[in-house]
């Protein structure tokens, strides 16, 4: 039987949600308010008592799944994990500790951190999303940011203008004039502090309340968020070998006549399709852009990994197709440089411009004008093509290294996508085990993997999918930790024969 959970979260506090919801379980069952084999509500229904979105309760389950606190289990639900009785005794001196009250009130959060840290050494990591941080360009860098700060006028050093450098836009249009084939002027780019704020500018521009977003499925969990706050009904489409679906569409928007808007906006990552890997196919492409001319719509072509390919000739834009100012481009320096950056751009049709500006002087006006700058003479100074150039010779020995170790440890049980481009790979295991448990169990093994499951609105795969990043590991470390990840399936999959 499902126990009841009584949970409050305060959404005016500076915490994420999704900390909240996990801190409250966790002190459950650290107090002895959950007990093993406990069922748990099912992540929809907690996110309908709690009026919010749905993948917040999923970051929720999957970072208590992740430390072994729970346990999911496909068509029966999520419970309670045998060794939370484990934890209970690692944290008798944390619990002295806490301030114990029938609310579930949050613990303090550096203790938490610090037993999360004792518990476990992650030695072989395969996050996704992030670049190679040893083979940073750190000295050129450090070059461009000399020279600009010697050359700095009062200008640069003050307010800057909303749009940003003009310098780093003309840079960034000569950019993806050559390499991604769009006709694009410096005047129809806008900087960004990455390509979240200009998906949340974009939101703000094109959504009202009801009204319909198209997303493929799968994406990542963070544009539902995102849509959600601008009162958007995000529509699912899926995904398959050529792309989105466009096809299905039409048939899966909400007719106006139910309380719902018009489906006034798409997002798409048309070059490597965030989780599959896919590339859209060029029917796909004109089928996509006739749907926008024909709704009156907006794309978001979001160019995630475009920089990096390793079969076949490079893919142009989506954006390089349009003819009708429908699509904005959004793109950011995060994976080729370092996140830390905080430097992306939206390309807008010339209409667009002004308004998205307007949105953007009024939420956050400038991005930071001399690391613009900075970058500005990084890219100008052949710096940018370099290291492009270098470390997509590095990621794909790293996926070919990754792709061999997959297929020696598992053998034809291993299906794997995306391997063209970008730097991770879909992995799917043809095994019954619960995806969570496995990567539950390879931190045991010192390595963190990351389940796709989460990424999946409508079908589901029906064996345990991860998604591995192998940007930031080494070759050793790459064959290493897919040697031990291996073993935390052969372990799941022993408890499974045993439990039956």
């Amino acid at each position: 039987m499902v126990q009841e959970l009584l949970i409050d979260i305060d959404k005016a506090k500076n915490i994420p949600l999704n900390r909240q919801i996990y801190e409250r379980i966790r002190k459950a069952i650290l107090t002895g308010t959950l007990h093993t084999g406990d069922l748990i509500p099912p992540s929809r229904q907690l996110a309908g008592q709690l009026e919010i979105s749905r993948s917040v309760v999923i970051q929720a389950y999957e970072q208590l799944q992740a430390e072994g606190y729970l346990i999911m289990k496909k068509g029966s639900g999520t419970f309670v994990a045998d060794n939370a009785v484990l934890h209970l005794s690692q944290s008798k001196n944390e619990l002295n500790r806490m301030k114990i009250d029938s609310n579930l009130n949050l613990i303090d959060c550096s203790s938490h951190e610090t037993a999360k840290k004792d518990q476990f050494s992650v030695k072989y990591d395969f996050k996704h999303g992030v670049p190679a941080w040893d083979v940073v360009p750190m000295d050129q860098w450090q070059k461009s940011l000399v020279r600009t700060c010697r050359q700095a006028t009062p200008d640069l050093l003050g307010y800057g203008p909303v749009e940003g450098s003009y310098a780093l836009r003309k840079e960034i249009a000569r950019l993806l004039r050559s390499s991604r084939s769009i006709p694009v002027e410096p005047e129809q780019i806008v900087i960004t502090t990455g390509a979240t704020q200009a998906l949340d500018i974009l939101a703000r521009l094109f959504i009202k309340p009801g009204d319909q977003v198209i997303a493929e499925d799968p994406a990542h969990s963070f544009l539902h968020d995102i849509f959600h706050l601008s009162g958007a009904k995000v529509v699912p489409v899926p995904v398959d070998q050529q792309g989105l679906r466009v096809d299905q569409i039409d048939k899966l928007v909400m007719p106006q006549e139910q309380g719902t808007g018009p489906a006034k906006l798409a997002y798409v990552t048309p070059s490597h399709q965030f989780p599959t890997g896919v590339t859209l196919s060029l029917e796909r492409r004109l089928e996509l852009l006739d749907w926008a001319e024909r709704e009156g719509a907006y794309i978001i072509e979001d160019d995630y990994d475009s920089e990096y390919r390793y079969v076949g000739k490079k893919v142009s834009a989506l954006a390089g197709l349009d003819v009708s100012g429908r699509i904005v481009y959004v793109g950011s320096f995060s994976k080729i440089l370092f996140p830390a950056l905080r430097i992306g751009y939206a390309v807008l049709p010339h209409a667009l411009v002004q308004p998205f500006l307007s949105i953007k002087q009024i939420t956050d006006r400038m991005t930071p004008s001399v690391e613009q700058e900075a970058l500005a003479d990084f890219i100008r100074n052949g710096q940018y093509a370099k290291h492009v150039n270098q470390m997509g010779k590095l990621y794909a020995a790293k996926r070919s290294a990754l792709v061999l170790a997959l297929e020696r440890e598992f053998g034809k049980r291993i299906r794997y996508y995306g391997d063209q481009a970008g730097l991770h790979l879909l992995i799917e295991i043809n095994s019954n085990v619960c995806e969570e448990a496995v990567a539950a169990r390879a931190l045991h093994y010192g390595v963190r993997v990351y389940p796709a499951g989460c990424y999946f609105t409508g079908f589901k795969p029906d064996n345990p999918t991860f998604v591995l990043g192998y940007s930031n590991l080494c070759e050793e470390q790459i064959d290493v930790g897919i040697r031990r990840f291996a073993q935390a399936e052969i372990d799941c999959t022993s408890r499974e024969v045993i439990t039956a």
